[in-house]
């Protein structure tokens, strides 16, 4: 349950540069695909990207050993699903409690959790050992871990001259191998990136029309999903609710600002059409209420942002049925099936 939930608190932990091993040997260093008009991706000198570490990292997320109750990080993060879940489909009651994201692209987020309460990658999966996700017996992590034929030797080589299995390092370096993985999921093989790279002439009359509405003020999406990550990475209030509790607080929980209240992370559009529900709370089930929700249904709070009450926006954006129907033409467009089978990402 790697990215499931915000609530679990961060151990304070030392990080380190992973070094040479002592025996003389070297990690292999990963070169990560970065695809065309991408930025920079966030990746941290102290945890830098090795075969061997997304090698590890990859068999933890699979693997249930780091429980007590049959769980691993897939639980929640189904590849064939896009790397998420429904709360629904794991007990998890819709409303209640945050939306699983899902997991791609995440090398280029400056935060994690929908209110940025973890401000890296690295230390995410710590909160998982908590009794909300693993229920986690660490005494007994670290036995099976110890007893297993292969994970000891690929710790030694990951993470060299460094005792591993002791109790708070063990769930840092777990982490930080957890983290390798993920970064190296990479959603950019869709329709519209197969367009902008020429590979295709053109888009349907409809997906255009879509397309234009997106990256104009008549649909005004591009203000935060504009960039080829389709999200700005920032914290919006876009006016889902008119009164504020728990954490429907968002960015608020975080900072305990004023001006923080209701605001949330933007979250990719990239494969929304396989992503669903959707939201921090997941409130909405389909792609055409999350656009009625912006066409008539936004909530004016103090805290909401400037650009959902342009000028001419006071009543939503008001667009026809033609023109939703368009604009959700062109979100289907950012579909990318290819991740859903991916050799790479799989189950090793």
């Amino acid at each position: 349950m790697l990215f499931a939930f915000f609530v679990a608190c961060r151990n304070d932990v030392s990080t380190s540069i992973t070094p040479t091993p002592s025996d003389g040997s070297s990690l292999t260093p990963y070169t990560l695909n970065i695809p065309p008009r991408f930025p920079k991706p966030y990746l941290p000198d102290y945890n830098p990207l090795t075969v061997e570490g997304i090698t590890l990292g990859r068999r933890l997320f699979y693997d249930s050993i780091l429980s007590s109750n049959g769980r691993s990080c897939s639980y929640c993060h189904h590849q064939n699903l896009g790397f998420m879940v429904k709360n629904s489909d794991i007990g998890l009651a819709p409303g209640l409690y945050p939306n699983i994201p899902a997991l791609i692209n995440e090398a280029w987020n400056p935060y994690y959790g929908w209110d940025g309460v973890f401000p890296d990658a690295d230390h995410v999966a710590i909160g998982d050992f908590g009794p909300m996700f693993f229920n986690s017996n660490i005494v007994n992590v670290i036995a099976k871990l110890k007893a297993d034929p292969t994970y000891p030797a690929m710790f030694k080589k990951v993470f060299p001259g460094q005792d591993v299995f002791v109790d708070g390092v063990l769930q840092e370096r777990v982490a930080f191998a957890l983290a390798q993985f993920v970064r190296t999921i990479v959603s950019s093989n869709s329709k519209f990136d197969k367009y902008m790279m020429g590979l295709i002439p053109n888009l349907t009359p409809e997906e255009t029309d879509g397309y234009d509405l997106f990256m104009t003020e008549k649909g005004d999406c591009f203000h935060c999903h504009g960039s080829m990550l389709f999200t700005d990475n920032g914290f919006h209030n876009t006016g889902l609710d008119s009164v504020f509790d728990g954490f429907n607080r968002g960015r608020f929980n975080v900072t305990g600002e004023a001006k923080d209240m209701g605001l949330f992370r933007t979250p990719t559009l990239r494969n929304c059409a396989l992503t669903a529900p959707y939201m921090h709370d997941g409130r909405y089930q389909t792609l055409e209420e999350v656009i009625e929700h912006y066409n008539s249904g936004v909530h004016k709070t103090a805290t909401i942002d400037p650009i959902m009450t342009l000028p001419g926006k006071e009543m939503g954006l008001l667009l026809s049925d033609t023109q939703k129907r368009h604009l959700k033409a062109f979100l289907l467009t950012l579909t990318d099936t290819t991740i859903l089978s991916n050799p790479q990402y799989s189950r090793p």
